[in-house]
Formats: structure tokens, C-alpha cells, sequence
């Protein structure tokens, strides 16, 4: 497809070590570049800013030291299209101080699965309908987790989310980040936000037994059995990749719980009857490592724990995409 000439939209927002200059030698050079400074304002007032500068119909996020590639806009824009949808993120390739490839749910059914437990956009990646995101805003009251609270406020206005499973962006990791220096009100934020969506889910679960399991997930101490009954009701909800996504963020969720827990690797299985009439070597191959994690009564911040992710990583690559060597999050 042809995509039309775009605006590019960057906010100074307060910087101190010399971007405004290296901006404006680019700005003076390139006409689509619509420099603004000023003081710093904060992430949420910068985003918000943008939005409101934007003209044209569709509006691309991305941070200042992510990559996209040549093909970004392309990819994103036909997939919007051809589905219809008002936002669309992707897959991302993470460099800078580690390295991995983040996928994400393809459908707007599996996205509103994955925001049970998680953001269904990396948001730097995200190319949103201008009015859509006019319309929504980012709440200030949700700094730290402003993405999170803005999908699922999308998702319950209506608004249609999908990802494409390509990856056109690279995002950088480093240890300054927001998310690595402000992790615990970051949490809490994020939970407030998985209490809404369950409670809007499933609206005759009791508040306060979606708060434990919110708080269970969170510390990774409770067994799985308390959340059975609930999954079970939701995994009658979703089909295909939905449902799929659904087992895997609870696969993970069990993961973090299967240290105190002898019985997580048999309710996993429980759980996989509902997809599969026999149990595929991946659904296998995930009750071992629950097994294990059992057995041994790993937990998830002990080093044997993350060890034991990447050999069960390694070995289902080799069982589901024998010709796949690099590293996936959504491999286990």
C-alpha cells in the first residue's frame, strides 16, 4: 500500500543534556519535523500534547531512543485497514542490556483476553486512529501504567485492538528506564487496572475475591486452584487465539505460584483440556516445568527459576519450531 506523507511530531520535554540542538539541525533540515520545547511536563502532559498536535488521521507512537523500521507504517497501516480496527501494535525486537523478541495477541478477542493480566500493546508501538486517541486521553492519575489504563478504558468504550506479528520496532532496554526505576508504583497502578477489567469480565465475581487473586498474582504466593473456577468460566468465552492467549498468561501466572503449589502442573492440564481433545507436546512440555517448579519449590525470584524458563523455552522452540533458535517470550 501507498502511505501518505506524514507530520513528524517530537516534544522536547525539558531535556538537559543537548537533544534540543541535534533537534533542531534535523528540524531545519526536513520540513515533515514539528519541533515544540519547552519545561518538562511529565510523559502523560507530553503525550497528551502530542495528541492534540497531531492533523493527520492516524497518529504512530514511539519513544526517542526506540528504531522503527523502513516498513512500520506500511505494515501497521494495511493491517488497520483491512481489519477495521483503531489501534494496531506489533511484535518488538528488544536490544541495549538484553536481548529477546516480544509477541503479542493478533486479535482484538485475544487482546482483551491478555489485558486480564497484561498490556496487549508494547506502546511504543502502537499506530492509533487520531480521534480514537482524541477521544480517550491519557489519565494522569495512571502515570506509570498511562498505557495500560488507556487500553482497557479503549477496550471498554468499544474501541477494536489487534497487533501484527511482524516486527517493525526496535526497542531498547536499559536501566533508567521509567519501568525499571518506578516498578512499585508502577504495580500498583497496573492492578487497579486488572481489577476493572476482571470486574467487568466477570461481573459476578465478588470484588473482594478479584482483589486476591489480583494480589495473588502480584506476589506470586497463593495456589492455583483458587483461580480454577474463574479461568474456567472465562476460557468458555474465548475460541482460537483468544483462548490460547488466556492459557498462556495463566501458564505464566502458574509459573510464579507452582513453588508453593504440588498441585499447578495438574491444574494446568485441567485447564488445556478445555483447548485441546488431546494435550499437544507444548501443553505437555509446560506441566513438566510446573512439575518441576514444584518438585524443587522454586520461586520466581530465585536464579534456578529463570534458568529453568530458558531450557523449557529452549526445548519447546525445538518441539513446536524445530528451525526457530532465536529466543521468544511467547515460546513457554
Amino acid at each position: 500500500m501507498i502511505v501518505e506523507p506524514f507530520e513528524f511530531i517530537v516534544i522536547d520535554d525539558g531535556s538537559t543534556d543537548g537533544s534540543l540542538s541535534v533537534l533542531r539541525r534535523y528540524a531545519a533540515r526536513d520540513p515533515r519535523i514539528r519541533l515544540v520545547s519547552r519545561e518538562n511536563r511529565g510523559l502523560v502532559a507530553t503525550l497528551n500534547e502530542g495528541i492534540a498536535l497531531a492533523r493527520g488521521q492516524w497518529i504512530a507512537r514511539m519513544d526517542a531512543d526506540d528504531v522503527a523500521l523502513p516498513d512500520r507504517f506500511e505494515v501497521q497501516l494495511e493491517r488497520l485497514q483491512r481489519t477495521g480496527a483503531d489501534f494496531c501494535g506489533d511484535a518488538v525486537e528488544c536490544f541495549g542490556e538484553w536481548r529477546a523478541v516480544w509477541r503479542y495477541p493478533l486479535s482484538h478477542d485475544a487482546c482483551e483476553a491478555r489485558l486480564l493480566m497484561d498490556v496487549p500493546f508494547a506502546h511504543p508501538t502502537v499506530i492509533g486512529r487520531r480521534s480514537a486517541f482524541a477521544d480517550l486521553g491519557y489519565d494522569s492519575a495512571y502515570t506509570q501504567a498511562q498505557d495500560y489504563d488507556l487500553w482497557q478504558r479503549a477496550w471498554a468504550r468499544g474501541y477494536k485492538l489487534v497487533n501484527v506479528p511482524d516486527v517493525v520496532l526496535r526497542y531498547r532496554v536499559h536501566a533508567g528506564q521509567v519501568s525499571a526505576r518506578k516498578a512499585a508504583d508502577q504495580q500498583s497502578k497496573a492492578d487497579s487496572v486488572r481489577k476493572r477489567h476482571w470486574q467487568t469480565l466477570l461481573p459476578n465475581m465478588a470484588v473482594d475475591e478479584i482483589a486476591r487473586i489480583i494480589e495473588m498474582l502480584r506476589d506470586g504466593k497463593g495456589e492455583t486452584g483458587a483461580l480454577m473456577s474463574s479461568v474456567e468460566t472465562l476460557l468458555t468465552r474465548y475460541a482460537g487465539d483468544a483462548r490460547e492467549t488466556l492459557l498462556f498468561d495463566c501458564y505464566r501466572a502458574f509459573c510464579r505460584l507452582a513453588g508453593n503449589d504440588p498441585a499447578a502442573a495438574r491444574n494446568w492440564l485441567r485447564l488445556a483440556s478445555y483447548a485441546e481433545a488431546t494435550f499437544s507436546p507444548k501443553a505437555w512440555a509446560r506441566a513438566f516445568v510446573l512439575a518441576t517448579l514444584s518438585l524443587f519449590k522454586v520461586k520466581p525470584y530465585q536464579n534456578s527459576f529463570r534458568s529453568l524458563k530458558k531450557t523449557a523455552a529452549l526445548f519447546n522452540a525445538l518441539l513446536s519450531r524445530p528451525k526457530a533458535w532465536r529466543k521468544h517470550k511467547d515460546l513457554v
